[in-house]
């Protein structure tokens, strides 16, 4: 397509300038990824024959996908657990279920963060057997086991104080395991009084540090405006902890292994709409630029985390309203708006990030550059206005030979519906046939590109 994209609204004039002299962090291969309820493995949705999930894991690349949550610690190892079907879940997890993800990850060329229960100072010997399982199961298909969720809100116990306890529960399972990858701490919040303690007196057990995110609570009632406000908490924590598992060489460094917008499942018309899209990739970009490794949006399905209906009893379940996912009895029903902002960022490829700054006016309008391989550049733009667009002019910071345009769009932040990336939506089957870019014009270092209300778009220049 040639002359970029048509719109005919209000504009104002923006400039993007990418500082190739000033590096940032790096997208990394595999930097989208996802987080889900351990019960989720009991339901039949970790399975190789199911076609749309392994469709909608393969759209983004192989990447990680962490199993744990609130979930993992009301699990238990019951090595001859049976499936359970239409719906339900338990919480009895057994070799059918680890044989069934083995599968499903086989299928999708994904890796898995496997969590195993730590809460109860009980389950040491099975989690411990469950662990022993798992390796020999998973294979390289296993990253690494996480011991316990969100661990600082532990109170002490026979085994002493939360540290004390995991320590207890590591020492077993490498007891058992002893070559066994370990990632943590994957608590929530407390990042100086205890996940920067954690890593430097763990990092010779850990392949990876985790950390959980979630912008605030969905019992909070924000507004689509709050999400797509910038939490400036995101840049600073993220390089604090980047930094402490650098230092500590920490082999696969830091990665949110499990955030999204608001906690207690997500907040109607906010995390279920096309701003949420927007906030992801703002949260990715900028999370990469800071030393992150990557993300993990969590999400899940009726009978989870806290909810006890049977049979999908509509009046007693909390929808995960965050999803990138949406299913139903643990089939997939649509790719919801969140999942087309990891969609996009997957298509932005990899490479350094460079400083880059975008200006239009009092216009919430944002940029970032990754520098790949080949030698082209990818710029991110991000219109967050819901009524102006913005004709930019984008300052790559060498001689640009050609250059195309890729967008998502929706109908508005705050649609549901309708939303596509490069001209085509993701169908529930997993299935995505994008259009051609659009072609951009040029001269020396600039190209222009028009980007409307609520929409991003990747420029790709060579």
């Amino acid at each position: 397509m040639d002359g970029g994209l048509a719109f005919n609204g209000p504009t104002m004039a923006g400039t993007v300038t990418v500082n190739r002299a000033m590096k940032m962090g790096a997208l990394a291969p595999g930097f989208a990824g996802f987080s889900f309820e351990k019960t989720h493995m009991s339901d039949g949705f970790f399975t190789a024959t199911n076609a749309p999930l392994i469709a909608l894991f393969k759209l983004l690349g192989p990447g990680l996908v962490r199993i744990g949550a609130n979930d993992v610690d009301t699990s238990t190892w019951v090595a001859g657990a049976a499936a359970v079907t239409g719906g339900s879940t338990s919480t009895n997890i057994g070799t059918i279920d680890v044989d069934a993800l083995a599968g499903f990850l086989t299928a999708t060329g994904w890796k898995a963060i496997y969590g195993v229960s730590m809460k109860d100072p009980t389950q040491v010997q099975p989690s411990t057997a469950e662990v022993t399982y798992v390796t020999s199961k998973l294979g390289a298909s296993l990253h690494s086991v996480e011991i316990g969720n969100e661990i600082s809100f532990f109170g002490s116990n026979a085994l002493g104080t939360p540290q004390m306890q995991w320590e207890a529960f590591e020492t077993s399972i490498r007891g058992a395991v002893p070559t066994v990858p370990l990632a943590g701490a994957g608590v929530f919040g407390a990042v100086t009084t205890f996940t920067l303690p954690f890593i430097t007196a763990e990092a010779s057990k850990l392949v990876l540090v985790t950390q959980h995110y979630y912008k605030g609570a969905a019992s909070s009632n924000p507004k689509v405006a709050d999400l797509l406000a910038i939490d400036p908490s995101v840049a600073t924590t993220t390089q604090q902890i980047a930094m402490a598992a650098q230092t500590s060489k920490i082999a696969d460094g830091f990665r949110w292994g499990e955030m999204n917008s608001y906690s207690g499942h997500g907040a109607m018309g906010v995390s279920d709409v096309f701003a949420s899209a927007l906030w992801s990739i703002d949260f990715m970009l900028t999370t990469a630029e800071y030393g992150a490794a990557g993300v993990n949006f969590h999400g899940g399905g009726q009978n989870m985390d806290g909810n006890t209906c049977t049979n999908g009893v509509a009046s007693c379940i909390k929808p995960f309203r965050y999803s990138p996912i949406d299913e139903v009895d643990a089939q997939v029903t649509a790719a919801a708006p969140l999942y087309y902002g990891m969609l996009l960022v997957s298509r932005a490829g990899t490479g350094t990030m460079y400083q880059t700054a975008a200006q239009a006016g009092s216009l919430a309008f944002d940029g970032y550059s990754v520098g790949q391989a080949d030698g082209s550049t990818s710029v991110v733009l991000l219109n967050k206005d819901a009524t102006s667009g913005v004709n930019a002019s984008v300052d790559v910071g060498t001689t640009v030979t050609a250059a195309d345009a890729t967008y998502l769009l929706a109908p508005s932040l705050t649609s549901t519906t309708g939303v596509t990336l490069s001209g085509a939506s993701v169908t529930p089957a997993g299935a995505w046939n994008p259009l051609p870019p659009y072609t951009l014009s040029k001269n020396g270092n600039v190209v222009t590109v028009v980007v409307p209300p609520a929409s991003a778009v990747i420029v790709h220049a060579h």
